[in-house]
């Protein structure tokens, strides 16, 4: 993949996460702590049902596309298992709509249910024809069908901001409704040529018990690491108010950027160092990554921290908190980010079994720490336990790594990650008493970072400089 092909995938994340904070404002402007909350409800609940019901054959799909002449018959092989299995699901769950809704938004009200399995159906038909786009590398359709339901969703919320519509959950439900909606019908009309075939080719039980074989034990481990990123969501909607939650989605939303940063450092790592490894290159550079890595995380972090105070001008005065709690959200996507540098080893040695204990326990230990501290602390403890998981997630992808492959060191390392943890539990706790105070210790972060890691920074500066002339 060239230069302008990755630059045309990552248009749409880096779009989604632009327009996605130009939305989050007007959220909270427009709608009550509660209904934003019970939109992070549905945003779990649809990425659960959706992980689920596809049964791994998305992943298969990507899988076997290469090595498979009738890609028709394979879309349609993969796709209808799943399909019927979500129908399944729905004559199963429809007799309980009003029950569900109950549990899940607080209201007993069965067009919050019937609106949640639309965008269900929705997102599981989107899922596969935007893989069509990805496997064709026609990446500007692909960032497209990102970029345009996240403009979709900011209009709809304007609309009911300045049209005088009645600001309740309803109407943010279908202003969800309509953005999954337009997803979906990008994604059917820049598909239409292959799903049009697909219908009309024929499949066999061989290939479907093949690909079943392959994609289902892949939902056991997405759903272990679904919980670790959903466990958050579920105690506070337990044991806690739905304005904790609330106040929860704003702060996950803003750091939600960090998110788009790994997706795409993701997607350029992985083929980069397994071309290092064919070739033979010296696999020092890992090392010397990892500290790159680790390096811009920590002036990312000091940054922001010195910063989080202009949200206190972007929300509303409900969401004051926002500035303290913004950088423990930083913290699990940063953490999954350099984990997936030090734990590189795994995937060339593929010992990526070790990666479902990994998340298992990375799970339980967030699952325990919330249960005790969301009920204290609300979103904050919910922050709190996250990040300690992510913690825990990235040293044992390091370790287990290093104990498979080969050894780095890794004291500096843990030191500044520990520093970040420590700097983002002290500004959590500390920052309503030293309004402001909490600049310092951020302060202090950034002056470290940059003794610390000099040497890297004057690396990087004489790789940087000559492609700048």
């Amino acid at each position: 993949m060239n230069l302008k092909k990755i630059g045309a995938f990552a248009l749409g994340p880096i779009g989604a996460a632009f327009l996605g904070l130009i939305t989050v404002p007007v959220l909270a402007w427009t709608f009550s702590m509660e209904d934003i909350g019970r939109l992070n409800v549905l945003n779990v609940a649809v990425s659960f049902a959706l992980l689920v019901s596809v049964l791994g054959l998305d992943q298969a799909y990507v899988r076997d596309y290469y090595e498979t002449d009738n890609k028709s018959m394979l879309l349609k092989t993969c796709f209808v298992p799943g399909f019927l299995f979500l129908l399944l699901g729905t004559v199963v769950t429809a007799p309980f709509s009003k029950d569900i809704a109950l549990f899940m938004y607080g209201e007993a009200k069965s067009e919050f249910f019937w609106i949640t399995l639309y965008c269900v159906i929705a997102a599981f038909v989107s899922r596969f024809l935007s893989l069509i786009l990805r496997m064709q590398e026609r990446g500007l359709a692909y960032s497209m069908s990102q970029l345009i339901p996240k403009l979709v969703m900011l209009l709809a919320v304007c609309s009911i901001a300045f049209a005088g519509m009645s600001r309740e959950f309803l109407n943010l439900q279908l202003a969800f409704l309509i953005s999954t909606s337009t997803v979906l019908v990008t994604c059917v009309w820049n598909t239409r040529s292959e799903w049009l075939s697909a219908v009309e080719s024929k499949t066999d039980s061989a290939s479907t018990t093949s690909l079943l074989r392959f994609g289902v034990p892949l939902v056991f481990s997405g759903v272990i690491y679904w919980g670790l990123i959903a466990t958050s969501t579920l105690t506070l909607r337990i044991y806690a108010p739905l304005s904790e939650l609330g106040l929860y989605s704003i702060t996950a939303s803003f750091a939600a950027v960090a998110g788009v940063f790994q997706s795409i450092f993701t997607v350029i790592w992985a083929p980069t160092v397994y071309r290092w490894q064919a070739e033979n290159v010296d696999m020092a550079r890992v090392y010397s990554v990892s500290n790159q890595v680790l390096m811009a995380m920590c002036v990312v972090c000091a940054l922001c921290g010195m910063l989080s105070w202009i949200t206190d001008y972007l929300l509303p005065a409900e969401y004051s908190s926002v500035k303290y709690l913004l950088l423990g959200s930083l913290i699990p996507p940063l953490m999954y980010t350099l984990s997936e540098v030090t734990s590189i080893g795994i995937g060339i040695t593929k010992r990526t079994h070790l990666t479902i204990w990994v998340t298992l326990t990375a799970f339980i230990t967030n699952v325990v720490i919330s249960t005790l501290l969301v009920p204290l602390f609300g979103a904050a403890g919910a922050i709190i336990s996250n990040a300690i998981a992510y913690v825990i997630f990235f040293i044992m992808r390091t370790e287990f790594s290093f104990s498979v492959w080969r050894v780095f060191p890794r004291f500096r390392m843990y030191s500044f990650v520990l520093l970040l943890l420590g700097s983002s539990l002290l500004t959590i706790f500390l920052g309503d008493y030293y309004t402001y105070g909490y600049l310092g210790v951020w302060f202090i972060v950034l002056f470290a970072t940059l003794v610390c890691f000099k040497s890297d920074i004057r690396y990087l500066w004489h790789e940087i400089k000559p492609k700048i002339r």
